[in-house]
This record gives structure tokens, sequence and C-alpha cells, in this order.
């Protein structure tokens, strides 16, 4: 594996966002193959995504599978295509740091099978094992990093970590708390909780993403008081508008936020630093301007 020699990594910000924001066609992540579309109708502008996050600052960018798994490829017609399009995912991430002029590691997004932030999709654990399995052993061909994220359970966590520990590589975990209630994945598990069911397991880093930045914020500080090598996260750019425990659970689309500027979100991650994050970055709205941000005060700029 590649290594970067710092005390603080910075990840890259959202894919689909900036596809969108470049006139790709990326329909929503419940009916659709969502960002990985582009891998077919539009693979050059994934490497500009690519490219745009390394110029910002980025020292880690993540490859384009996030929904390239047999579930979600089969409700496309699409699943005799997940070897390759894993493939065209991970060559393209690589054009990109090959012509990087410094170092820059690549992560293999391990993510949930099914839709996103719904725990009761989730696979039953051999399934989730199998497929969890064989998205290794493809990815681990060409990437740094195995990025198990956006896990809305512990059961859905365990077994993507389970199979990512068995390659060779580094192993980065990070939950989602997409919902109105802060400090719980969508499952209602706290994030102590969670991390019990992969306690045993060698991870390099645990993070929490893809939910209000507030959310990251308040996460942090737990994360802090876990056996962890790393922590950190990567948030959306949005405040997310905490519910009283006895309001109805909206669905995860229908969360009351408020979007962050760039100023706004790089206010939330000093926090994140101050708590003692590692690893920080971006997730769903956030963009290069928001990682060139982040880049300019980890240098002190």
């Amino acid at each position: 594996m590649a290594k970067l020699e710092k005390n603080v990594l910075l990840l890259d910000g959202g894919m689909g966002t900036e596809l969108r924001a470049r006139g790709v066609r990326v329909l929503d992540h419940i009916t659709s193959i969502w960002s990985a579309q582009a891998l077919v109708d539009d693979p050059e502008r994934v490497t500009e995504v690519h490219d745009a996050y390394i110029d910002a600052g980025a020292d880690v960018i993540t490859v384009n599978n996030y929904a390239v798994t047999r579930p979600l490829l089969d409700r496309e017609g699409m699943g005799d295509r997940f070897v390759s399009l894993t493939e065209t995912a991970v060559e393209l991430a690589q054009k990109s740091r090959d012509k990087a002029s410094r170092p820059v590691l690549i992560a293999g997004s391990v993510p949930p099978l099914e839709t996103s932030y719904r725990p009761g999709l989730v696979l039953d654990d051999a399934t989730l094992l199998r497929d969890y399995r064989e998205m290794v052993k493809e990815l681990s061909r060409g990437v740094d990093v195995l990025l198990c994220e956006t896990m809305s359970c512990a059961r859905e966590a365990r077994a993507a970590v389970e199979a990512a520990c068995e390659s060779d590589l580094p192993v980065w975990l990070s939950w989602t708390l997409q919902g109105d209630r802060p400090d719980k994945l969508p499952s209602g598990e706290t994030i102590p909780e969670a991390f019990e069911a992969v306690a045993e397991f060698d991870l390099e880093a645990i993070m929490v993403n893809c939910c209000g930045a507030n959310f990251v914020t308040r996460a942090v500080p737990i994360l802090a008081g876990l056996n962890a090598k790393r922590i950190g996260g990567y948030a959306n750019a949005a405040e997310v508008i905490e519910a009283a425990d006895e309001a109805p659970v909206p669905e995860p689309e229908e969360v009351a936020k408020r979007q962050l500027d760039v100023d706004e979100y790089l206010g939330e991650v000093t926090q994140w630093l101050d708590a003692g994050a590692t690893i920080v970055g971006g997730c769903c709205s956030t963009r290069p301007a928001h990682i060139e941000a982040l880049r300019a005060h980890l240098d002190g700029r």
C-alpha cells in the first residue's frame, strides 16, 4: 500500500453531486444506480471529478463504485456487469492518481449492498459476506485502502469489515447517522454499540459519514472515546434539524435540514479536528470548493 505520512488525511467530496454539477445524468439513489451510471454514460467526467478533487488538495480519492453492487445492478438489468464496472471505476481513479504531481491514495468503496440508510433492507448474513468478499477481491487489485462506508447498522458493518479484513489492505469503517436523531445509526443503535460489533477487527480508522455536519461534530468526541487508531468524518453540507425522540422518524430523504456554505462547513470540520479527527472530507452536496477550503485550513493558509 502507498502511504502518506501525514497527521491528517484529507478525503475528497461528493461524486454524485459534482457529476450533476457538470451536466452528467445522475438519477436518485433509490430507483437507479445513481453515480455509477456515469461509468457507462460518461466515464471521462468521472475522471474529471477525481482530477478536480486532487487539484483541490485531497490526499485520498474514492473509487466511483458506491452503487456498483449486485442487488442494485440487478434491478437495472446489469447484474452481469459487476466485475467490468468495478474494474472501470478503479481504472478511472488510477488514471487521475497517475497524473497527480504528488502522492494520492485510492480508497475502494465497500458500501451498502442495497438502498442506503435502510437497515430493514440489509441482506442476510451469508449473502452479505459472499457479496462483500467478491467486492473486496475485485477492489483489492487496484486500491490502497478499503473504505466500508455509510453502514446503517452493526450487522451490515460487521459483514463488510470481516470481508475487508481478509485482504492485506488497511480497512476504514464509517457508519452513517442519516436521520434526525444524533448519535444513532438508522437502525437506532448507538455508535458505541455499533463499534462493539467490530471491536475484534484490526481497523485503521473509524468514522461517520453521509449525515448532517453538525451530527458529525457531535459524533467525533464519541469516536475519540473508543479504541481506534484514527477517527474522522465526512459529512453532507447540511445542518440537520434535530427532532424530539417522540416525533415520528422521517424517511431519510425527508430529514429537515439547512444547507451549509463552504465557510460554514469548514467551521464544523475545524471542530472535528479539535476533537481529534485525523481523517476529514466531504460527502453529499460537498464540492471541490469545500475540499479546497479544508486544504487551505490544514496547510495554515
